[in-house]
């Protein structure tokens, strides 16, 4: 019996996988172990090892196709081997448990509705998966014709309305694919309302090449000069973050903090590190380090929400923002508060390039307790961040700058740097946020204590 390969749980958020790119083709021979294909999910690309060996028999979805996890998307087994559902045709293996597994799978279950019954058909007939749809034309076995289409067009078919039995696809084997829905719904008129059952069917619109240059705007008009479906980073950042902003009481606090003394300490650190090899350590690796010991400090905001109960945690993992051209990541540095600068420094530089090189592991990213989002390096003085559930607060950090400063009833030029702290203010109260960013400044401002027990290793 062929092996089913689904999509895996590559990830705690993760909620479907984009298939970047398939390593083997039908028919070729696969063994256990070997990379199979790989796939983007909501941090990173990566690899998916075959989990049995045989041939690859059928592939359900080709590059680009947004899959929910656990939903077939391959099958291995020995070479002629006939798939369950297979209905004969070769078309019928994109149903049968790959659309039983599917997360998404309405659209799926209403044309199997349709379909003709086991009795009708002999053979029980394939089951439709969110791939494949049933259309109202007729196949050569009598039954309604499959439409190919990826589980993203279809969705977005559906919001918009659109019949997609009138599409025209130019995808692989002329599946419909999410250009192809929006270039029909533009021509057809079909965006704004859906298609009444009464009216005339359209004639298949073949989707238009894309556009060069951007259509002329005139007074009160908006042109689209370009259209993309949010990344898979993006949309799970989209989707947590607006759950975040709804759902979570925010609080914010900001406070000036002097970093004369720390920039200083981190020019020595770095001459240290460089006679010895070690990390070359950054302002925001000394932010994290400082973050650690304050976390200690105070276990509240060290905290989650789950449920009825406040959950305080025993480690301190400190989990800072990265910038991708199509999204957001937030890998984490363990036990922050128990490394030294230069540990600190060395994750963060090796989980930075993995990020950018979409290669973070599930070890990676996800068990943060803490968060920094730092945009001084652009430039930003001061900003508010929006707090990463289920984490209890966040902090953002603002640029150093020479600032005039009156001490003593002097004025000096001083590093200043402006830092906000994002509270939920269902597990942190204003007083004890207040105390935390307190403490915090002052770490920073009196940054002897980061280097408290480290070896310099």
């Amino acid at each position: 019996m062929a092996t089913e390969v689904i999509m895996p749980v590559l990830g705690m958020t993760m909620e479907s996988g984009i298939i970047v790119e398939w390593m083997k083709k039908e028919g070729d021979t696969v063994t256990e172990g070997e990379v199979l294909f790989n796939v983007e999910t909501d941090k990173s690309v990566m690899e998916v090892e075959a989990k049995a060996s045989g041939t690859l028999l059928k592939i359900l979805h080709g590059p680009g196709d947004d899959v929910p996890i656990q939903q077939v998307i391959a099958y291995i087994g020995e070479e002629g081997e006939a798939i369950a559902g297979d209905g004969g045709d070769g078309g019928g293996a994109d149903g049968g448990a790959g659309g039983a597994k599917a997360d998404d799978a309405g659209a799926a279950r209403e044309a199997v509705q349709t379909a003709a019954s086991p009795q009708q058909n002999g053979q029980g007939g394939p089951a439709v998966s969110e791939q494949d749809g049933l259309s109202g034309q007729v196949g050569p076995s009598g039954q309604p014709a499959r439409v190919k289409i990826s589980p993203k067009a279809r969705r977005h078919a559906r919001d918009l309305g659109v019949s997609i039995e009138n599409i025209v696809g130019t995808g692989p084997g002329g599946r419909i694919v999410f250009s192809d829905v929006e270039a029909f719904a533009a021509q057809a008129g079909a965006a704004s309302a859906p298609t009444p059952a009464t009216a005339p069917v359209p004639a298949k619109v073949p989707a238009p090449p894309p556009a060069t240059t951007p259509a002329a705007s005139g007074p009160g008009s908006k042109h689209v000069q370009r259209r993309a479906p949010l990344s898979g980073l993006r949309k799970v950042a989209a989707t947590r973050l607006a759950e975040s902003a709804s759902t979570i009481p925010h609080f914010y606090l900001t406070m000036d903090v002097d970093m004369t003394r720390l920039t200083g300490l981190r020019e020595q650190l770095i001459g240290y590190g460089e006679k010895r090899g070690l990390a070359r350590v950054s302002v925001n690796d000394l932010i994290i380090k400082a973050a650690g010991i304050s976390l200690r400090a105070f276990p509240a905001v060290n905290a989650s929400l789950e449920g009825s109960e406040v959950v305080e945690y025993a480690d301190v993992n400190v989990g800072f923002a990265v910038a991708l051209d199509d999204g957001l990541v937030v890998p984490v540095v363990a036990s922050a508060d128990q490394k030294s600068v230069f540990e600190i420094a060395a994750a963060t530089r090796s989980l930075g390039e993995k990020a950018r090189g979409r290669g973070l592991g599930p070890e990676d990213y996800g068990y943060g307790t803490f968060t920094i989002s730092n945009l001084g390096m652009y430039g930003v003085d001061q900003f508010t961040a929006i707090i990463n559930p289920p984490e209890a607060a966040i902090l953002a950090v603002g640029r150093v700058k020479d600032t005039p400063v009156a001490v003593d009833g002097k004025v000096e030029i001083k590093a200043m740097m402006s830092v906000t702290l994002s509270s939920d203010h269902r597990l942190i109260d204003g007083a004890v946020a207040g105390q935390f960013l307190a403490h915090l400044r002052d770490v920073l401002e009196q940054p002897l204590e980061l280097l408290i027990g480290q070896d310099g290793a």
